[in-house]
């Protein structure tokens, strides 16, 4: 029995003999007795040579078939990966790009057609970040623009911010000087902030504990929102959490979260609400409840300073928490990444791998999906659709919809182009020298402490959710509503 390449051959012969007949009075020529004298030969070694080179042609024929299928099998199979690659690649170039594109491309390229391909595909998404970054720059609007210029486009773009809440920062004022004290005044809050990771996570968890007790659920919007309110309060006003009022966060980020959707209707009827004027002078200004002791700041100027950390903080923590904690299967591999939180935070030689955690919540879920800046002219703002560029296939790979913070450890040159959570230039948010990925680390990790997904699980309310576990998460604040971490009871014997 032999085996050649997974095909198995038998070949057997029996009895075979060659029986050479010799008559004696034949006479044959003196040169072929001679011959056989030298070379005698036996029937047995006849047999085995013919047995030989049977097998041999055998071998042969077997091995022209094998090649012959595995050749067709690899051409099938080149075609069909071909036909999808390129189906998926027309399809992005083809139209707006769409970064909720569920399908992912094939791992390997077959040919230089498809690398052609590849190269036309990244030349396109290159192109669309360009666009993305001259909007955020202000380079849309022309070289060298005056910062004034540069404020006035911005402002133009958020005034629906100031019919909203009334307040005057470098969002939505185009005075230099307004631009230059709320900078003056974030840069100092954030410094301070840097200063004690610890407290803030105790601050954070001792929160997180608290809204546990009694409950049987956490409806994870709120909790989130509230958390962030009071970690904003205690970084940039030093707030006294033991005169702080509950039920007055719950409402003041209720008010703010409902304040916020309106405006974005734009429907003529957006006005400043009185309920959060209200909330906000007992927080600030009341002589007998406020958290802020001999606080030289109105209520309002307060509200300019919350709103830029609060308003793009929350989302990003909620939707990385959930995403990180509740919907991978190697929960080891974070924990080990995160192990030293809060303690390694603000150590460059040891928090960068826990920063990844962050780095990669912001790479898919961006604290502003979009940025605006008005035209030059008249006309409708123009936006940036950040998202996109953190979501692009061809920029990112084929696991572009997937958390990994393992990609932050090389990234591409067209990957950190594409990359931009805190914006761009001299805007960059003050966040972006450390403290923003540091305060989603922690605040994350402090979630997945508190609600664990040893000890709770997710209940999104939403079949299709709860089945796509490898997709991201939607990132209205809307959508969010109906989430909940619900405790799981563990019976022990």
């Amino acid at each position: 029995m032999r085996r050649w390449m997974g095909i198995s051959t038998s070949i057997s012969f029996s009895n075979v003999q060659l029986h050479l007949h010799h008559q004696k009075n034949c006479a044959l020529p003196r040169r072929y007795h001679s011959a056989q004298a030298l070379f005698p030969r036996s029937a047995t070694t006849t047999a085995k040579m013919l047995i030989a080179i049977l097998a041999l042609l055998f071998l042969s024929l077997a091995y022209g078939v094998h090649h012959i299928i595995s050749h067709q099998t690899g051409l099938l199979h080149q075609i069909f990966t071909q036909n999808i690659f390129t189906t998926l690649q027309l399809a992005r170039l083809i139209g707006p790009p769409n970064p909720n594109d569920l399908v992912t491309l094939p791992d390997t390229i077959p040919d230089s057609i498809s690398t052609s391909k590849i190269s036309t595909a990244q030349a396109l998404a290159t192109q669309r970040i360009n666009h993305a970054r001259s909007i955020i720059d202000f380079s849309y609007a022309g070289p060298k623009l005056e910062l004034e210029d540069r404020l006035r486009l911005r402002a133009l773009a958020n005034s629906r911010l100031v019919v909203a809440f009334g307040i005057d920062t470098s969002l939505t004022s185009s005075s230099v000087s307004v631009h230059k004290e709320f900078h003056k005044l974030a840069n100092a809050s954030i410094s301070k902030s840097n200063a004690d990771w610890q407290k803030l996570y105790e601050v954070s968890m001792n929160f997180l504990q608290r809204e546990k007790i009694g409950r049987n659920s956490v409806h994870l919007a709120e909790c989130v929102r509230c958390l962030c309110f009071v970690v904003v309060l205690v970084s940039q006003f030093e707030a006294d959490l033991m005169k702080l009022d509950g039920s007055i966060v719950k409402q003041v980020t209720d008010e703010i979260n409902t304040q916020w959707l309106k405006s974005k209707v734009n429907d003529g009827t957006l006005k400043r609400s009185e309920k959060l004027k209200r909330y906000l002078y007992t927080l600030f200004e009341d002589p007998e409840k406020s958290v802020v002791t001999g606080a030289a700041i109105s209520s309002t100027q307060a509200l300019g300073l919350i709103i830029p950390q609060y308003e793009t903080l929350w989302r990003v923590v909620l939707l990385t928490y959930i995403t990180a904690y509740h919907r991978q299967s190697d929960r080891r591999s974070l924990k080990k990444r995160v192990r030293d939180v809060p303690a390694c935070l603000g150590n460059a030689a040891i928090e960068k791998e826990a920063l990844k955690l962050a780095k990669e919540g912001l790479r898919l879920y961006p604290s502003n999906n979009s940025i605006y800046r008005a035209l030059p002219g008249t006309g409708p703002p123009i936006s940036a659709d950040v998202q996109a560029c953190h979501r692009y296939f061809d920029v990112w790979g084929p696991d572009a919809l997937e958390f990994r913070p393992e990609r932050f450890d090389n990234l591409t040159p067209l990957q950190e182009k594409a990359y931009f959570p805190f914006s761009l230039g001299s805007h960059k948010c003050p966040a972006s020298r450390g403290f923003g990925n540091r305060i989603v680390t922690m605040l994350v990790v402090s979630m997945g402490r508190a609600l664990s997904p040893e000890t709770g699980k997710l209940n999104f309310r939403d079949a299709q959710l709860d089945d796509e576990v490898g997709t991201p998460l939607p990132t209205g604040r809307d959508e969010m509503e109906n989430w909940s971490w619900d405790l799981v009871l563990v019976q022990r014997s």
